[in-house]
């Protein structure tokens, strides 16, 4: 049996699942790019599709990864409409692949409003409409990102701070706890107020949250049980692409 590879080049990882001829879709790998080239191609392969933002150093240890492929490798970009979605953005390219897909991925699964929260490198927030009208959505940066930032400039001060994670809902009680719990922090009133927006200017109350992404586990358990966890949700999107066979 043949199978369609798909593929979710994020910023630090590649996510990976194997489709089959019925269209179902199994997780297959999460690797960084360094442990791509070691990393033995699935076979047999009838296409391989993906979906990339990774910079370019990083896109090409994975077309080095993808030379031995002799299938079609299909890579999909944002649109401005597909799969009963339309994007909010003017210049649908402009929308992130991963964030397109996400929402894809979301409406497939269920068409309902939806907030999507997706916090790694950084930290995008999607809202979808049950018409699976994207409404638009906020970037900020991601939990790493900000305590970089703050340690970069002044290492001498933070010498120890690139090794830990901050606590929710916890003072710092020394300068790189309060960096640490700063960050996290901000994370979590982030979340908070995409709530607070679902519910007050939107007015949603039966709506769902849908969490990805490495820092998932540092918000506390309130806002864990508000949502549920959907780490191959922009997989679940790229899929419906395979499925069709669509190519742009």
């Amino acid at each position: 049996m043949t199978h369609k590879l798909l593929l979710d080049a994020g910023n630090t990882r590649v996510k990976m699942a194997l489709m089959d001829e019925n269209g179902y879709l199994e997780p297959w790998q999460n690797v960084t790019y360094t442990e791509l080239a070691e990393l033995p191609l699935p076979a047999p392969l009838d296409s391989v599709w993906l979906a990339c933002v990774s910079g370019k150093d990083r896109q090409q240890a994975l077309i080095d990864w993808l030379q031995g492929v002799a299938v079609p490798v299909i890579e999909i970009n944002s649109e401005a409409s597909a799969f009963g979605v339309t994007t909010s953005y003017r210049e649908a390219e402009r929308l992130g692949v991963d964030r397109w897909l996400a929402l894809v991925g979301a409406f497939d699964e269920q068409p309902k409003a939806t907030v999507i929260v997706d916090a790694g490198t950084a930290i995008t927030v999607d809202w979808l409409n049950e018409q699976g009208e994207h409404l638009g959505g906020w970037i900020a940066p991601g939990v790493n990102l900000m305590r970089e930032s703050v340690v970069n400039r002044a290492p001498k001060v933070f010498p120890n701070a690139a090794e830990q994670w901050g606590k929710a809902h916890q003072l710092g009680q020394n300068t790189t706890d309060c960096l640490l719990n700063g960050c996290v922090n901000s994370f979590v009133g982030l979340v908070r107020q995409a709530i607070a927006v679902s519910e007050t200017e939107l007015d949603w109350f039966d709506y769902r949250i849908l969490y990805s992404g490495g820092s998932i586990p540092l918000l506390p358990a309130d806002l864990k049980r508000r949502g549920e966890v959907r780490s191959e949700l922009v997989l679940q999107g790229l899929a419906c692409y395979a499925r069709e066979g669509r190519k742009q």
